[in-house]
Parts: C-alpha cells; sequence; structure tokens
C-alpha cells in the first residue's frame, strides 16, 4: 500500500496541506479529484487547501491508502528544496519614523491581525500595517506561534519603545478624602484632581509627624526650593505645587496664604512654536493611514489640545452644521466648524474604522493613547524634513496664527481655542507672519 506523507505548508502567502508519495497513477488520479488540489512544480508534490479537520478530511477522500502526518524518508525528498522543509520565515518591518510594523501574511490570518491596535490594509502593497509597540509585537509571536512560521524582526527590539516601570517605591497616602470632596464640589478636572493629590500627598509625607496646619510659611518655602534644587523642576512645576498647597490649606485647614508667603516665580514668555501651512501639507501628503491623517487634520483644522482630541466623541460631530463640540478645561463646552474638507476626511474614516464611542479608539475600543498620538505627529514631521520638534500643540498653535494671518478677530479666536482670557491669544500677534512680513527692513535701504 503506498504510504501518503502529509505536512502543512505556506505556499504563495496561504496554508496547504503538501502531499508526498511515491509515483502511483491511481492514487494520483484520486488526489486530483480533492477539490482545489494543484501540483506545484517547485515543491514537486501535490497540495491541497488547508482546513482544521485535514487528517479525517484526508481519510475520507483516500480512505484506501495510509496516511502519516510526519516528514517523508529522504528518498522522497530529493526533488525538494531545504526550505520546503524548513519553517516559513515571515519579516516584520519597523518603520521608525511612521511608528509602524509593516507586515505580509497568509490570507487566512487576517481576522486575527484586524484585531491588532492600529491594523490597516494597504491594498496596493497588499500588506498590513500595525502600531510598533510592545503589545501588538507580542501578540504577533502569539498568532504564529502554533503555525510553521519563523517571524523575523528588522529592528533590534532595542530600537523598539518599551515601557520603563518604576523602581520608586510607592509613599503612603495621607491626603485626607475632604480635600478630594471639595476640589470635586468645585468642579476641578480630574487631571487637576490626581495632580493636586499627588503634590500634597509627597509634602504630607516629607513633614510626616509635624503638625501640618501650623506649618510656618518658611517651611513650606524651603520645601518648595528644595524641589526646585534637588530635582531641578520647572518654573510651571512650582506654580503647580504653589496652587496645590495653597488650594489645601484653605480647603483643609481653612487657611489662607498671602503671594508674599508663597511667592511664585517670573513666568518666562515664550513665543508658540508653528510651522508653516506648506509644512503641514507635506505632512499630511505623506500620511498614509487614514487613522493618522484625520488625527493630524483635526489637530490643525480645529486646534485642539491633544487631551480634547483623545476625548473627542462621535456624538459631539454635528456633520449637518458641519460643527464639533469640545469640552475643554473647567468641563467649558465651546463649538468649532468644522467645514468642508475636515468633514469628508471624518466620514470616510468613520466608515473605515466605525468608531463607538470615542471618535479614536485604542485597544478595546478604550481612548486612544495620547503618546501614541504624539509619536504620530512628530514621526511625520521628521519625514517631511522639518528640523524643529513639532507636537500636537505645536499645531494647535499653528491653526491660530493662521486664523490671525487670515484675518479672524482675535476675541474669536479666543473662543474657538477655549482661552479663559484674551492675554493668552493676543501672543499670537508676535509670530503671525502676515505682520512681519509688512515690516521692512532697515538694511533694505542701503547697499551691501
Amino acid at each position: 500500500m503506498t504510504i501518503i506523507y502529509v505536512k502543512t505548508v505556506i505556499h504563495r502567502n496561504e496554508k496547504r496541506i503538501k502531499l508526498i508519495f511515491d509515483y502511483d497513477a491511481g492514487l494520483i488520479r484520486e488526489v486530483r479529484k480533492i477539490p482545489g488540489c494543484r501540483w506545484s512544480q517547485t515543491m514537486c508534490c501535490w497540495h491541497i487547501p488547508f482546513r482544521m479537520d485535514y487528517l479525517t478530511y484526508l481519510v475520507e477522500q483516500l480512505g484506501n491508502f495510509e496516511i502519516v502526518y510526519k516528514e517523508p524518508p529522504l528518498q522522497l525528498r530529493g526533488g525538494l528544496k531545504a526550505s520546503d522543509i524548513e519553517r516559513k520565515k515571515i519579516n516584520v518591518i519597523y518603520n521608525k519614523r511612521e511608528g509602524l510594523y509593516y507586515i505580509k501574511i497568509p490570507f487566512y490570518k487576517k481576522d486575527e491581525i484586524k484585531k491588532l491596535e492600529g491594523a490597516w490594509w494597504h491594498p496596493g502593497a497588499k500588506e498590513w500595517s500595525v502600531y510598533a509597540n510592545q503589545e501588538n509585537r507580542h501578540q504577533l509571536k502569539e498568532i504564529f506561534k502554533q503555525e510553521n512560521y519563523i517571524l523575523s524582526f528588522v529592528e533590534d527590539e532595542a530600537d523598539i519603545p518599551k515601557k520603563t516601570i518604576s523602581k520608586k517605591k510607592p509613599i503612603p497616602e495621607l491626603v485626607e478624602k475632604k480635600f478630594e470632596d471639595e476640589m470635586i464640589i468645585r468642579n476641578k478636572s480630574h487631571r487637576t484632581i490626581a495632580t493636586y493629590k499627588s503634590l500634597v500627598n509627597q509634602f504630607l509625607n516629607h513633614f510626616q509627624g509635624s503638625k501640618i496646619k501650623m506649618l510656618p510659611a518658611e517651611k513650606i518655602k524651603e520645601y518648595i526650593l528644595e524641589r526646585l534644587n534637588i530635582d531641578h523642576y520647572s518654573r510651571s512645576y512650582q506654580n503647580q505645587l504653589i496652587n496645590a498647597l495653597k488650594r489645601y490649606y484653605e480647603y483643609v485647614h481653612n487657611r489662607e496664604f498671602e503671594d508674599f508667603d508663597l511667592p511664585r516665580p517670573k513666568k518666562r514668555q515664550r513665543l508658540p512654536n508653528i510651522i508653516s501651512r506648506e509644512d503641514i501639507q507635506r505632512m499630511l501628503d505623506v500620511t498614509r493611514n487614514m487613522k493618522h491623517k484625520t488625527l493630524i487634520s483635526i489637530l490643525y483644522g480645529c486646534g485642539l489640545r491633544l487631551s480634547e482630541v483623545i476625548s473627542l466623541k462621535m456624538e459631539e460631530i454635528d456633520f449637518n452644521m458641519k460643527v464639533m463640540y469640545v469640552t475643554g478645561k473647567g468641563d467649558k463646552q465651546r463649538m468649532i466648524p468644522i467645514g468642508n474638507n475636515l468633514g469628508k476626511q471624518i466620514k470616510t474614516y468613520q466608515k473605515s474604522y466605525l468608531p463607538k464611542v470615542y471618535l479614536f479608539n485604542g485597544q478595546n475600543s478604550l481612548k486612544y493613547s495620547g503618546k501614541s498620538i504624539q509619536s504620530i505627529v512628530q514621526n511625520k514631521a521628521l519625514e517631511v524634513g522639518i528640523k524643529k520638534k513639532v507636537t500636537p500643540h505645536t499645531l494647535r498653535h499653528s491653526y491660530a496664527t493662521h486664523l490671525l494671518e487670515d484675518g479672524v478677530d482675535l476675541r474669536v479666536i479666543q473662543e474657538l481655542l477655549g482661552h479663559a482670557s484674551s492675554k493668552t491669544t493676543e501672543i499670537y500677534t508676535y509670530v503671525s507672519r502676515k505682520n512681519l512680513m509688512n515690516i521692512r527692513n532697515p538694511l533694505d535701504n542701503l547697499r551691501i
């Protein structure tokens, strides 16, 4: 009786079952009756489509022959190449600038790849791209773990961003519940509550055992100075710390500090970091991923903060009115026009990605990662050769500056950005190219 040796194999990017046996005209006639059966010149054998129950199926189709699942004897493998016997290698290409993995996989694996974060099919290149993060890397290995594949990552693991685990021991929670309750009553944002609690908790742990309520202002100033000198914290951190301590003493101990008790640092005035319209156009032109392009379009086209675009919900976009309703700092809602181009882009994105609650979902339909968005913007800026550091907030600054150059009233821009004070918005008058171009350089009147 002729023995048929069977083996799973990847052939032309498709999983197949390889049938290896000595020449037998009768067996060949039976094999050719199996649906989807084909002869491979490169493998020198017959092969059929893969199915989970292929051993049982082959027994039903070829019951008069002995079927064995193992490597064939050497004399039957004379015509085979080493690559046919060894495991199939799949290259996973890591694009550092885009922060993506590119991978060509067998068609039957598409449903598993679709579940990965940022999964996107590129029909022209016939390949998938997914976000280059540790979770996706792990999932790719799991998908092909039990299969006849070897995954090869082109970039070293050191080139892939990894989450760093803090080695600091957690400090005891000493903040009174009253402090949090008072902030909630005053409608402080979740981020403010978390920041203030953390700062006050460090303060209470530092002075553990002291009478906190009557602690002299000088002692508190010494603590702030110590944090600045030892930990090299910024001016903005100093302001946050002073705000947190003032609110803590006010809400919990009914004690108020004057400005001379806890003086604030002189605020350094920095001009907003902006890029030109041409730079933004080039960033959009090189962005192939629809989700990434929509993100960049909204950040620039609506001037949103990073936290605002992450929290943007489907229900907050009105395509009939061509506006979106954005909830900003202090839970203040504002209305922003989206225009025709952005409206079409968002609709196309929705049809493709089918977001449910938030416009931009991460894994398991949760909010999108802020770090992922920052990485997308920075990588696209690098790709088009922008030398300066470009962040999501750079696009917000550019939005405001370009509106000002187009003649939009400063008060309108203030409303669109959600600024509480007009002084914050006035800073854009210093970086408007339109105003600068009207100034004649005195050297132009001289010969050089």
